[in-house]
């Protein structure tokens, strides 16, 4: 039991991550909800966290809240990387806003490299 408990905090997390990047630029567009929304499908939810999921949607961006659910360093790097891909990082609040998470959640540079160069992106 224990640990689907644990899986679920880590899909909060990761969706927590993947809406607070998506806001980065002040704005969620259409490719950034659906990105967040095919994640959700993955997930099975009850009523109740999709609420949550609603309200982190309509709440500010906290990138500390982001970071928080980084309690090692594997969930760490499962948050920037869900952060990433959640958008395309091709503005500079959104660039910014990786950098800063990188540096909250303290992964290396070299590790953020990797996992830009794992998802063929450029890192920021």
């Amino acid at each position: 039991m224990g640990d689907d408990r644990g899986q679920e905090e880590l899909g909060k997390s990761l969706v927590r991550a993947m809406i607070a990047a998506a806001k980065a630029d002040g704005r969620i567009d259409a490719d950034e909800k659906e990105a967040i929304f095919a994640k959700l499908e993955a997930m099975s939810l009850s009523a109740e966290e999709k609420a949550w999921v609603f309200d982190e949607l309509s709440s500010p961006l906290d990138i500390n809240a982001v970071a928080a659910g980084a309690d090692t360093p594997e969930r760490a790097t499962e948050i920037y990387a869900a952060s990433m891909v959640a958008i395309t990082a091709d503005t500079a609040s959104e660039r910014a806003y990786l950098e800063a998470l990188a540096s909250k959640l303290r992964l290396a540079p070299a590790l953020v490299a990797e996992i830009h160069k794992a998802a063929g992106e450029q890192a920021p």
